[in-house]
């Protein structure tokens, strides 16, 4: 088997349970070389983890947010440098909170989405604009339990009411940005935003188990979410942002966190954006997916562990510094993780991808995810 640095690693992490369980999927030129996984989906039934199962992937989906926004771009129909409010009009006088008074913003533009410099926060602890993004996603979790829920484009419209955390473009903020996005494809497409991921991207993909729901029919696939690992690992009591394991297509389709897939699967994603097999992208369109977008001063917030060493756009980071990174990954490759340890990275230059799936909250990028990338690197 090649990459067998890479079957070793995954083995160590399942080995002293420092994960549960994990899946991996390595293409280069467009196909697969390499699949391996270890672990269980399920401790408690010993139900192993394997490629085919299905996980959260949370943050991951950004990467296909990104490249449906990239789509619409090279088609001339999304102006990265045009104010929101152009197709979203609700967002037309943005405002922020100081001091209890409210003030007038800029515009935010296309690019400040993509980029994360929007001043659209998630929810957490703080300023007013964060109190009432925690009343909006409160409201937004209400509506789904009670089977009315918002949509896409009604969440988009509900948070151009609310304060943003600073002017866009002032600097970095992780934040929904991506789930705006998502009513902004409808708007250009005339499509739910699922339905424009499934006609431009899965389906010329043949990724047959990626969606925002997970059918009655693949229940048995869905791997189990876990708080922890070991020999009894626990089991999270909440939601995180209103992501819920629906079995029906959910009416709010979240760009920034609502897919399921699996790493076979979500591996063709990584296999197009970096060989293009089937020319969904051109060449020069990936090639500005992987140039950074932000400047000096926005970068000083840009500052988690995480992305020390990588530059950030197109809700995508992409690697500039491998010291300060601790990473063999190739300069200009680009990729994201999620909540709960999905971890993708796109190589054009080496026409390669690495997918991994795990099933832990509160993962992001994991020790296993950045070993895993140095031991396929170490064996190319």
């Amino acid at each position: 088997m090649r990459f067998k640095t890479a079957k070793t690693v995954i083995d160590r992490f399942i080995e002293t349970k420092e994960e549960n369980g994990a899946a991996a999927v390595i293409t280069r030129h467009g196909i697969p070389v390499f699949s391996y996984s270890a672990g269980y989906a399920n401790v408690e039934e010993k139900k192993p983890f394997t490629e085919d199962t299905i996980c959260r992937i949370y943050s991951a989906t950004k990467v296909a947010t990104s490249m449906a926004c990239m789509m619409l771009m090279e088609r001339g129909l999304l102006d990265i440098g045009e104010r929101l409010e152009v197709y979203l009009p609700e967002f037309e006088k943005p405002f922020c909170i100081r001091e209890g008074r409210k003030i007038p913003c800029q515009s935010i533009r296309i690019r400040d989405l993509l980029n994360m410099t929007s001043g659209i926060p998630y929810p957490g602890e703080g300023t007013d604009a964060i109190s009432l993004t925690n009343d909006l996603w409160a409201r937004l979790d209400e509506s789904i339990r009670d089977g009315n829920s918002m949509t896409t484009r009604g969440f988009a419209k509900s948070a151009a009411k609310n304060p943003l955390m600073f002017p866009a473009g002032e600097r970095w903020m992780y934040g929904a940005s991506a789930d705006v996005l998502g009513a902004v494809i409808e708007e250009i497409s005339g499509m739910e935003f699922s339905d424009f991921l499934q006609k431009e991207i899965f389906e010329p993909l043949e990724m047959t188990d990626t969606a925002f729901y997970v059918p009655e029919e693949k229940r048995n696939r869905l791997g189990v979410l876990y708080d922890s690992a070991g020999e009894t690992p626990t089991r999270p009591d909440y939601v995180n942002l209103c992501i819920y394991d629906y079995e029906e297509k959910p009416a709010f389709q979240s760009g920034g966190a609502g897919l399921f897939s699996t790493a076979k699967d979500y591996a063709k994603l990584g296999a197009e954006l970096s060989f293009g097999r089937k020319g969904l992208l051109s060449r020069r369109t990936v090639d500005f997916m992987r140039q950074n977008g932000l400047t000096a001063s926005q970068r000083v917030s840009y500052d988690w562990e995480s992305v020390l060493g990588y530059g950030y756009a197109n809700l995508c980071r992409i690697v500039e510094d491998n010291n300060l990174a601790g990473s063999l990954a190739g300069k200009g490759a680009f990729g994201w993780d999620g909540w709960t340890g999905p971890y993708v990275l796109i190589d054009p230059d080496e026409e390669m991808s690495i997918t991994l799936f795990i099933q832990r909250a509160n993962s992001g990028t994991t020790r296993l995810s950045r070993s895993l990338v140095n031991a396929v690197y170490g064996e190319l």
